[in-house]
């Protein structure tokens, strides 16, 4: 089959190729205007002590403090992923698409920084489950120190809560839309082609 055969096709079928087409991307329009408002915030959380070291403990016990930051870092990441810390942080759920839809995502990013994201419908929300979050991590460490009685103990600070628009652009969803669009619209015609041309033999 020759390119020009191929044109012919697509001539022939062209309310259905472009037909497929405007339905895709009058559905990523609709969705653009039916989506709600979300924001998605970043937090950096940073492992510290509340005491400084001993000079002769940071000098030759300063590879198994750093080996006791990373556990305490992964400890903390785990921490963030629990349903009752979600639960505790973002209020009352009452179902549990709720924790699906409303979770943090976290990282270890150094032995001592940990990386947090998550999704609300508003920026006051935003800054108030941030700070939430860090006041139930401490009270989390403490508790795991009320044994420990350490006076050097782990205390998690943050920086600023970095917020920005998560609600997917209109050129984005046209974009993605007419892709998808133009995709099934060619096996549509494609596959009309082959079933009339099977029923003409």
């Amino acid at each position: 089959m020759e390119l020009r055969d191929f044109f012919t096709i697509f001539i022939v079928h062209k309310k259905i190729f472009w037909g497929i087409i405007a339905i895709f991307i009058i559905c990523g329009t609709i969705i653009y205007f039916v989506q709600g408002q979300t924001y998605k915030t970043s937090l950096t959380l940073n492992i510290t002590r509340d005491a400084a070291p001993e000079r002769d403990e940071y000098a030759y016990d300063s590879f198994y403090r750093l080996q006791a930051d990373e556990r305490f870092a992964d400890t903390v990441v785990r921490w963030t992923q629990s349903p009752h810390i979600v639960k505790d942080v973002f209020g009352n759920v009452k179902s549990s698409s709720f924790l699906n839809k409303n979770k943090f995502n976290s990282k270890r990013l150094s032995s001592q920084v940990v990386e947090v994201t998550f999704i609300t419908s508003t920026e006051k929300q935003a800054n108030s489950i941030a700070k939430k979050l860090i006041i139930k991590l401490n009270q989390e460490s403490q508790k795991l120190n009320e044994q420990q009685k350490q006076n050097n103990w782990f205390i998690i600070l943050s920086s600023e809560p970095v917020i920005s628009n998560n609600k997917a652009s209109l050129l984005f969803l046209l974009s993605l839309s007419g892709f998808i669009g133009f995709f099934i619209a060619f096996w549509t015609v494609m596959i009309i082609h082959y079933v009339k041309g099977s029923e003409v033999k």
